[in-house]
């Protein structure tokens, strides 16, 4: 299926949405207090960690404190101590994946010596030939092309690689550790064998008093050899949903010819970047292989395949109409104008070469010609972490910001989230993280998404005119932070992620607080809905809709450019707001 309005967060869906939310939902009373402070530094939780092995989560805790106290000292070199421990550990297990975890943690702390010289290219180069001999090539050939610089390969490795990667379809990789030109287009025929249709059979529903098959249709296409096909999220989400109660079976089809319906079972699964991968039994008869381009460029002709409506090996073509659309939680996609139809996604999106530079996963009904794809780049780097199994954990710092003239904002902080633990506050203007600058937040989003959750990331912020520098241990980002947050957290603290305005309390209790804008964001909710600073508003409502993930206020403003004259106003927001890494 081809994911449609609930998914697309343009301004004229929200307005459709407030009218569902009014109708269907009920206030609820009195916000809760908040019981967590912005982050608890205190001496027992330090020890608890200690105790419990959580090493890296303590050094933001206590570095910044190691010169004004023993104790700290102390605590910090016991954390230094069970994180060299670890180190060694991970090495004597061969896990490449929290090797890297603690090798970069340690060369943010400047205590490299711990570490030798082992650099990122041998943990990587080790998880590639655990890929290859583990037969999960399509993860090999990612990690190839996306970290390891082949330049620093001898002939030997090169050449030996090159072997494996070519007996498993992977052209383009095989090619590239060659040194050769890239061999020419594949044909439209064998990109057509490589598709499948998905088909989720979800038993009968009823629709009145009749019963009708509940289906689910979208597409896939394979990755490697061994039967690893890429697809949506959504197309398969009852078959992971642990909410879903009912029936549920996934199988693949070829073509529309044949009648075998092959089953499959999900592998891997993230709901934020709406991947799946799947794995099946059978002789693959093609293997995709990616672009080694970051994007294609605007105007570039590009092809899809998919099921539309059931109906497979269907070819459609058109061209890149946009970059970075905000359509995803943590994700700029792609916009383009080929013909897309519910079935299509999870389709691959492919560029003259035949080689992936998208996966097709949304459109806008009523709106021919206005459709999505996930670009590769962002498909590239969470292939590994789906072959692994399981629900990703894509990692967080725990706040939301604001793209603020080139420099990244913080408006909220989640409390007990390790930006709390790290320090940071609202109003911080972020100046950099590892060392790296970044002006808007999507390019943070980019950068974290290529580290492990518990990586310590050491970050430069400016507060007050002043630089601050500390650490931050990432976290694992729940699916949809801010629902998370309202567990936490005075519902007014929320206000300003979800709306765009930072508040003073003027007086009030329980639902009936007095509020005083002192700044809007431009271009927020706020901002549109006509809200300014120095005005005044009564907030007479709060309602969330858990169906939707939706919060809506309805609140008495007195608006200093209309005179202070009152007005009833309602607006609502998204919890999954793209604003939060």
């Amino acid at each position: 299926m081809t994911t449609y309005i609930q998914r697309i967060g343009t301004h004229f869906l929200f307005f459709l949405l407030w009218a569902m939310v009014f109708v269907s939902c009920s206030s609820i009373d009195d916000p809760p207090a908040s019981d967590f402070s912005s982050g608890d530094f205190s001496l027992e939780r330090i020890d608890n960690l200690l105790e419990n092995g959580e090493n890296l989560r303590v050094v933001p805790l206590v570095f910044p404190r190691v010169e004004e106290s023993l104790e700290m000292r102390d605590r910090y070199v016991k954390a230094i101590d069970g994180l060299e421990a670890e180190w060694i550990a991970a090495r004597a297990d061969g896990d490449w994946r929290r090797s890297l975890i603690y090798l970069r943690s340690f060369r943010n702390l400047d205590e490299s010596s711990v570490i030798g010289d082992i650099t990122e290219s041998d943990l990587f180069l080790e998880g590639v030939q655990e890929y290859l001999d583990s037969g999960k090539t399509g993860a090999a050939a990612v990690l190839m092309q996306t970290e390891i610089y082949l330049e620093t390969l001898d002939d030997d490795t090169r050449m030996r690689l090159a072997e494996r990667f070519d007996a498993a379809g992977h052209t383009s990789v095989a090619t590239a550790l060659k040194g050769g030109e890239q061999p020419p287009p594949p044909g439209i025929e064998p990109l057509v064998d490589g598709t499948v249709t998905v088909w989720v059979n979800r038993g009968i529903r009823l629709v009145g008093n009749v019963g009708v098959p509940d289906r689910g249709i979208g597409s896939g296409f394979f990755i490697d050899p061994e039967g690893y096909i890429l697809t949506n999220y959504h197309v398969i989400e009852s078959e992971v949903d642990p909410s879903y109660q009912g029936y549920s079976r996934l199988y693949i089809k070829l073509d529309d010819e044949s009648a075998d319906r092959i089953p499959a079972k999900v592998v891997g699964w993230d709901r934020n970047f709406d991947l799946a991968l799947l794995k099946t039994e059978m002789d693959v008869p093609y293997v995709f292989n990616f672009s080694n381009d970051a994007a294609p460029k605007l105007g570039e002709n590009i092809k899809a395949i998919g099921s539309p409506g059931g109906l497979a090996r269907t070819l459609t073509s058109g061209t890149v109409s946009a970059f970075a659309r905000s359509i995803q939680p943590m994700a700029g996609s792609l916009q383009i104008d080929v013909p897309i139809n519910p079935g299509n996604s999870g389709g691959p999106l492919l560029n003259s070469s035949g080689e992936v530079i998208g996966i097709v996963f949304a459109g806008v009904q009523d709106y021919d010609g206005v459709n999505f794809a996930i670009p590769g780049p962002y498909v590239q780097q969470l292939v590994p972490s789906l072959y692994e199994g399981g629900q990703i954990e894509l990692p967080w710092f725990g706040l939301s910001a604001w793209d603020a003239a080139g420099r990244v904002e913080i408006t909220y902080v989640v409390p007990g989230s390790p930006a709390a633990d790290g320090g940071l506050l609202p109003g911080d203007r972020i100046v950099s993280i590892d060392g790296l600058r970044f002006q808007t937040i999507r390019s943070i989003q980019e950068y974290l998404i290529t580290r492990d959750p518990a990586t310590l990331t050491s970050v430069v912020w400016e507060r007050n005119g002043l630089e601050m520098s500390g650490y931050v241990a990432l976290g694992v980002r729940p699916d949809i932070p801010l629902r998370a947050a309202l567990g936490r957290d005075a519902r007014e603290n929320l206000l300003t992620p979800l709306f765009g305005f930072t508040l003073e309390r003027i007086s009030g209790k329980g639902l009936n607080q007095n509020y005083r804008v002192e700044s809007v964001l431009p271009g927020s909710i706020a901002d549109e809905a006509g809200f300014s600073e120095g005005d005044s508003f009564t907030l007479r409502k709060w309602i969330h809709d858990e169906e939707y993930d939706v919060v809506a206020i309805q609140v008495v403003l007195k608006g200093r450019k209309a005179g202070f004259f009152e007005s009833a106003i309602q607006i609502a927001a998204y919890l999954d707001i793209n604003t939060v890494f």
